[in-house]
């Protein structure tokens, strides 16, 4: 089969499956390069539409290719033909060096995550060891890691970084082809191992047993090891022994960036993608920006692909108007957390003081319970970021939570004073 042909059998697949305005704005662009053995490569030279379509439907053109194909299809999508410099692909080594310390933007919100990660990547002696580095979804932890990784790599030092789902296939497939040795020797030999998600190790006991192995010996050793995941005390599915190593060295968290922080990195975007935005459009972005850094990237990325591919100078209204209907935004406005106990204390009859006090009465828990909840589920707070507002430590945050999600169930009363909370704060 010919490359055009496999492609025309793609595109019959694809046109099904994919919203008909993003298959005319982006799908006319692409064409068949070649089709060596299994290997298929696409082009597109506009660099935007190339990095909408890698972003948003690599998955589904690959699965399109692997059914007209009848078999698995290993995909290329190239920017300019005659640039290698373009190449870009999920089976591609990924370009870490875009992220550094230099362009990491650092905020009340992350400063001191920030300063541990620089503090270990200089691999003194005396540095504490792990390092925990803990957040929600899209606030940095990656680009922290990556950047400790490009940091020790100049440096000379045998710096691993890896995601947790990489590193339980290859402990899998070290036991299936018989090279446990090579593997061991591999991770256990580095100056630093990095690894990300460590959540996804929960439930996986044969991996956790061959990661806390390689953990003991890489420390016994000295050798650095810095992790990121979840909450460390909402890691329920990794084994106790795992996560009290994890919290033996320096934990530290990020929390969601303030307005003067979302303001700098929506700037050092702009600034990247040679995009000016006036005063005005920068602030609602911000403000519209609630969830993560990525969202806010999300939306950057947009205004400047509808620029480029419209060729509009953007103004504050047809940018609100290129970032409405935006699903893969997800778009929600939070109120302030401060705004969170003076809600409760409004729908209990229990007072703010009294939600924040030590009182065991019933109707005080319950009320200091919800305030948990939302901050933590609705509002998306790490369990340090509420404990602060609560006066409470982060197993009290996390016993509250559970609490109220069991409660839930079968508890019409609390339903309907959470119900009233999120009416209060306009939570949908």
């Amino acid at each position: 089969m010919k490359a055009d042909e496999l492609w025309k059998k793609s595109l019959d697949i694809l046109r099904d499956e994919i919203n008909t305005n993003s298959f005319n704005l982006l799908f006319k662009d692409l064409k068949p390069v070649e089709l060596n053995g299994n290997k298929m490569t696409i082009s597109i030279e506009n660099s935007f539409k190339k990095d909408a379509v890698i972003k948003k439907f690599f998955d589904h053109i690959s699965n399109a290719l692997n059914e007209s194909f009848g078999s698995k299809i290993d995909l290329n999508i190239i920017g300019q033909i005659n640039k290698k410099s373009f190449i870009s692909s999920k089976n591609k080594k990924e370009d870490f060096h875009k992220y550094t310390f230099n362009n990491f933007i650092v905020g009340s919100s992350n400063e001191l995550a920030f300063a541990a990660s620089k503090q270990i990547a200089e691999f003194n002696e005396n540095d504490f060891n792990p390092l925990y580095i803990y957040s929600d979804v899209g606030l940095g932890k990656t680009h922290l890691l990556l950047s400790i990784h490009e940091y020790l790599t100049r440096s000379n030092k045998n710096s691993i970084y890896i995601s947790s789902e990489r590193f339980t296939n290859e402990y899998i497939n070290s036991i299936k082809e018989r090279k446990t040795d090579d593997f061991r020797k591999k991770y256990r030999n580095c100056d630093a191992l990095l690894i990300d998600d460590i959540q996804f190790l929960g439930g996986k006991t044969q991996t956790q047993e061959g990661f806390f192995h390689t953990f003991n010996d890489l420390f016994l050793k000295g050798k650095k090891i810095i992790i990121a995941g979840d909450d460390p005390l909402k890691l329920v599915d990794l084994e106790s022994r795992l996560v009290s190593r994890f919290q033996s060295g320096l934990v530290v968290d990020i929390q969601p960036p303030g307005f003067e922080t979302k303001v700098a990195i929506i700037k050092h975007k702009l600034n990247l993608l040679d995009l000016n935005l006036s005063d005005e459009i920068i602030d609602y972005v911000a403000n519209l920006c609630q969830v993560n850094i990525r969202q806010i990237e999300s939306i950057v990325n947009r205004l400047k692909a509808m620029s480029s591919l419209t060729n509009q100078n953007i103004n504050i209204e047809n940018a609100k108007s290129m970032i409405v209907g935006f699903d893969e935004i997800k778009i929600k406005n939070k109120p302030e957390a401060s705004l969170v106990i003076p809600a409760v204390s409004k729908a209990t009859g229990v007072s703010e003081d009294e939600i924040k006090g030590k009182g065991r009465a019933e109707e005080i828990v319950i009320a200091r319970r919800l305030s948990c909840f939302v901050l933590n589920k609705d509002l998306n707070l790490t369990t340090t970021a509420s404990g602060t507002l609560l006066n409470k430590n982060h197993a009290s945050i996390i016993n509250g939570v559970r609490f109220i999600e069991k409660e839930l169930k079968s508890n019409f009363n609390l339903r309907h004073n959470l119900q009233q909370i999120r009416n209060t704060l306009k939570i949908n």
